[in-house]
């Protein structure tokens, strides 16, 4: 591909990079360029000579593994371990299992994070350990894939017991998860929740150089296959552009489905306009119920069990 030297350095795979290049995301920019300056800043210190244990990369994966809250009175112990919740022999009664959803969420595991395959597998073994009353997810992510939100709504739509969303930074994608949650609650004042929407970036260098360096050959009773990508090739972004489009307003309806947002129809639009709210405001739109720390959250979780007992 014209990219062998980069590629045999081991520091760069732009093979990867392009194939990356067009893709629907639901995701908060700030978010992705943090994300990007954590790969550059990598590349920076493998260029180095400096190992690649020096990044860090088993600890990041670390903080993502599920925890179990025990709690003990009006304290709390976390204790984190990949097997312990599905394990109900060592799972105290009374706990409240906690998912961490952090970074960009991709449906697969990567080098560095847990995709929510993962995170949905947790929440079933949470569902399933009877000593486990209730879930929250803690959450800080600027949002990722699509598909990714999705699988997660799925799984918290199939919980027999509470989900609660707990929240530092929670945009796009990670609000649409939360959206299906029980309820949802800001960490702090400073937290950050909202950029509900959908795009979808297009690299043109890559466009330029796949039209340069492919022919593709489509089934003539497949005339509509890939038809974002072949019309955007020849220079044409409308296509592209109504995918957003549709994506987005199926984002919308999404959580206009599951959350009891404020206000009459210009001010829902408006929470619904890509904008991020501090908590405060999120309160006042609707977009998250309560604010409060960790403790807090176990509290509104226990409250929350008691219900769901009640109905059982």
């Amino acid at each position: 591909m014209g990219e062998a030297n980069t590629l045999k350095t081991g520091f760069e795979n732009r093979g990867i990079e392009k194939m990356l290049s067009y893709g629907q995301l639901c995701i908060e920019e700030g978010f992705g360029f943090r994300c990007l300056n954590q790969y550059l800043s990598d590349l920076e210190i493998m260029r180095s000579g400096a190992p690649y244990s020096s990044l860090g990369i088993s600890s990041r994966r670390e903080s993502g593994l599920p925890a179990l809250i025990q709690v003990s009175g009006a304290s709390y112990e976390i204790i984190s371990d990949p097997y312990i919740l599905r394990n109900e022999r060592l799972t105290p009664g009374g706990s409240i299992a906690l998912i961490r959803l952090e970074g960009v969420m991709n449906s697969q595991d990567d080098a560095s994070s847990y995709g929510v395959q993962s995170m949905a597998t947790q929440l079933r073994y949470a569902y399933a350990n009877k000593n486990v009353d209730a879930v929250i997810i803690e959450g800080n992510s600027g949002g990722g894939e699509v598909t990714a939100m999705m699988i997660m709504v799925a799984a918290i739509k199939e919980r027999n017991k509470p989900v609660l969303g707990f929240g530092h930074f929670v945009a796009s994608a990670a609000y649409g998860t939360f959206a299906a949650a029980d309820e949802i609650i800001a960490s702090n004042e400073m937290a950050e929740f909202g950029s509900i929407g959908a795009v979808v970036t297009i690299n043109k260098e890559f466009l330029a150089w796949y039209k340069e360096t492919f022919e593709s050959f489509y089934g003539k009773d497949a005339p509509l296959k890939n038809e974002a990508m072949r019309e955007a090739l020849n220079g044409n972004f409308q296509p592209i552009q109504d995918v957003a489009d549709k994506a987005t307003s199926q984002f919308h309806s999404m959580v206009s489905g599951m959350r009891p947002l404020n206000g009459g129809e210009n001010y829902k639009k408006a929470t619904l306009s890509g904008k991020m709210f501090d908590a405060d405001e999120s309160k006042r739109r609707g977009l998250v119920d309560g604010i409060g720390n960790m403790a807090y959250a176990i509290k509104r979780a226990q409250s929350w069990a008691t219900k769901y007992k009640s109905k059982n």
